[in-house]
């Protein structure tokens, strides 16, 4: 009687079978989603809302995104909604900048550094799909 399939063939079949069945998964697992998020938060200085200021989201390149620049106010209670006309924000990384009103007092100078992205130290992550609030704490101490 003769073989059907090789012994080489056997073997090569064998082992095909096993990569798919060991990878069919992994290319059927949910990839993460890339939608837009609602992002909104609350800032606050020395323990009170800042109020009325302006916060601005811009991308951070060095960990990959390349995306565009958000800004929203903050109104009296010190609260944001960041918006780009349809109310969401691209996931990804941002730096994050905030500054006081104009004619701002409150009793301490706000820290020059916070009015930019790449010296306030201030970074948040946008992910994908979801409503999310951060909030930011600025306490001086000296």
């Amino acid at each position: 009687m003769g073989h059907l399939l090789s012994r080489g063939a056997f073997v090569a079949l064998g082992l095909g079978l096993f990569g798919m069945a060991f990878l069919l998964p992994l290319g059927c697992a949910k990839v993460p989603s890339a939608d837009p998020a609602k992002v909104s938060g609350i800032v606050t200085f020395q323990g009170r809302a800042l109020s009325d200021g302006l916060i601005v989201f811009t991308p951070d390149p060095e960990r990959g995104n390349g995306g565009r620049m958000f800004t929203a106010n903050i109104n009296s209670n010190g609260r944001f909604q960041l918006a780009d006309g349809t109310a969401s924000v691209a996931p990804g990384w941002y730096r994050v900048a905030i500054a006081e009103p104009a004619g701002w007092y409150g009793g301490r100078d706000f820290p020059a550094e916070l009015h930019r992205p790449d010296r306030s130290g201030l970074e948040r992550e946008v992910k994908p799909g979801y409503d999310q609030d951060f909030d930011f704490v600025i306490e001086l101490t000296r």
